[in-house]
């Protein structure tokens, strides 16, 4: 059994499943269950333009933290919102695709998303080994559409240099 991290006072306030913390743009059913590995459209479009913490849903100060795949790398953007610095370091300890305790994507849809659609990066990562993710630590970023996934959005580091690329280790 893996041991639930502890949670930052930040985030006492926020909603729990599993013992952790529901993140901010975490989208949910109407029956009330978080659908953890969605990002919520109108969440993230939120988080992306004004500059929202995708865990606490503050915002973010004059550092911040996103979460690339190395696939990410070569485009200098991710589609994942940024984080301030103290939500990134709790989803570190807590979330399990970025800590390695899943080797591969989910295979298909969960009950839960019955009826909601997969974004075209979710329906090429059904099953796929799950790649190794990247910390960069980011001053500021450009929303951009993502150029490999057009329609989404994506928080871009190419006009703006990295303060700093490490690779994640994992557990």
């Amino acid at each position: 059994m893996t041991a639930t991290p502890d949670i930052p006072a930040q985030l006492l306030d926020r909603p729990r499943a599993g013992g952790l913390v529901v993140p901010w743009f975490t989208p949910a059913t109407a029956s009330g269950a978080y659908l953890f590995g969605k990002i919520g459209d109108l969440s993230q479009y939120r988080c992306l333009t004004r500059s929202l913490c995708q865990v606490c849903g503050r915002r973010l100060g004059e550092r911040a933290v996103l979460f690339a795949r190395e696939s990410d790398l070569v485009h200098g953007c991710t589609a994942e919102p940024a984080l301030c610095p103290p939500c990134a370091a709790y989803r570190c300890r807590a979330c399990p695709m970025l800590v390695g305790r899943r080797q591969h994507y989910r295979a298909g849809e969960r009950p839960a998303l019955a009826g909601i659609p997969l974004a075209a990066d979710q329906l090429l990562r059904q099953a796929a080994p799950a790649e190794p993710w990247y910390v960069v630590w980011i001053g500021d970023y450009d929303v951009i559409d993502h150029p490999s996934q057009p329609g989404t959005l994506a928080a871009s580091w190419q006009r703006i240099p990295p303060l700093r690329i490490r690779a994640l280790a994992t557990a």
